[in-house]
């Protein structure tokens, strides 16, 4: 009932900003408590990780979030949405093979506003606790990806934000992300694990 009640929110533009606004009010604990009576005691994301190496140095595509007072910025991407079905009953239907993926895609068409591909399967990370929402817990899977049309036509467009949710979009040099207020989890991600994996970026 009440997650159907933040999808009906969602489908209202000016609705979905204001609630938004009051959700930032919020302290974090009742934030997080708050998320997992609206979605689950588990939140499945899917994330992003779209960097332009043909820039020196590398750049990282990042999103500042309208919701958080802290760790507001951070790699873009979202929630699995439910599947139809109780998980306290047997039965339902399975989900697709690519429903990660395809939660990908989605949450960036509608919040930046355009299609991905490439996408590859970088980490998978279980976040027991985040301080900016202690709350249900996460796993998260981080996606490398790339714009469909490349990079150079997402700078020119000075891309900008398709959803309430996001207020800014912005290519930032790897070097320079101490400079930024980021989402732990993605913060984590990008210092200890981004080098690790992709041990040809210079971070």
């Amino acid at each position: 009932m009440l997650s159907r009640l933040a999808h009906w929110i969602e489908r209202h533009p000016p609705l979905h900003r204001l609630a938004l606004r009051v959700w930032r009010l919020f302290p974090a604990r009742l934030a997080g408590f708050l998320k997992g009576v609206f979605a689950r005691r588990w939140v499945v994301g899917a994330v992003a990780v779209m960097i332009d190496e043909t820039v020196t140095p590398p750049e990282v595509l990042l999103v500042e979030h309208s919701y958080r007072r802290r760790g507001a910025w951070g790699l873009p991407g979202g929630s699995v949405e439910s599947i139809p079905g109780s998980p306290t009953a047997p039965g339902g239907p399975a989900s697709p093979d690519d429903v990660l993926e395809a939660t990908l895609a989605r949450e960036v068409e509608e919040e930046l506003g355009f299609a991905i591909d490439g996408i590859e399967l970088l980490r998978v990370d279980a976040v027991p606790f985040i301080p900016e929402e202690p709350g249900p817990y996460r796993l998260d899977f981080y996606f490398r990806c790339r714009p469909a049309a490349g990079f150079a036509p997402l700078r020119a467009a000075a891309a900008a934000p398709r959803s309430p949710e996001i207020t800014a979009v912005r290519m930032v040099a790897l070097p320079t992300l101490v400079d930024y207020d980021l989402f732990s989890p993605d913060a984590r991600f990008l210092r200890e694990d981004l080098p690790r994996l992709c041990p040809g970026l210079a971070g």
